[in-house]
């Protein structure tokens, strides 16, 4: 009986720290809501040309010339503030949004950044005479 006990009070002791941590793992915190209601299944990244999966919490992303799926973010994007990048939340029905990656990246594009550049203007008509400056009237 004492066994009974004991082996009782442990697997509750198990489910609670179990259930606990299951519970405690949500969606990164740059992922928006999700739930029941939730429209969006996958987050776009087109700067990077990723998806994150909202409901299998895990990366959808090219891994030479393949899609591949990763539980934790994938070695290419450790060092990318997620919450800081552009992303899009897609309304994709389905579980491979990679199917249409050739439409994302076309309707997401990144755009071009432009550098400045200094315009030097010269002017060859050199106007140092007397008599070509402003006029009094």
């Amino acid at each position: 009986m004492k066994n009974l006990i004991k082996t009782t009070v442990f697997a509750a002791f198990l489910f609670l720290i179990v259930s606990d941590n299951m519970f405690a793992q949500g969606p990164p915190p740059w992922a928006p809501a999700h739930g029941y209601r939730a429209k969006t299944k996958h987050i776009y990244f087109p700067e990077q040309n990723f998806y994150y999966d909202i409901e299998a919490r895990n990366y959808i992303y090219l891994n030479g010339g393949r899609w591949s799926i990763s539980a934790s973010i994938p070695r290419p994007f450790i060092n990318i503030n997620l919450g800081g990048a552009p992303q899009v939340q897609l309304e994709f029905v389905g579980h491979n949004p990679y199917r249409e990656n050739h439409i994302h990246v076309v309707k997401y594009k990144k755009p071009k950044k432009y550098k400045k550049v200094k315009v030097i203007h010269h002017d060859n008509h050199h106007h140092h005479h007397k008599g070509h400056g402003k006029h009094k009237h």
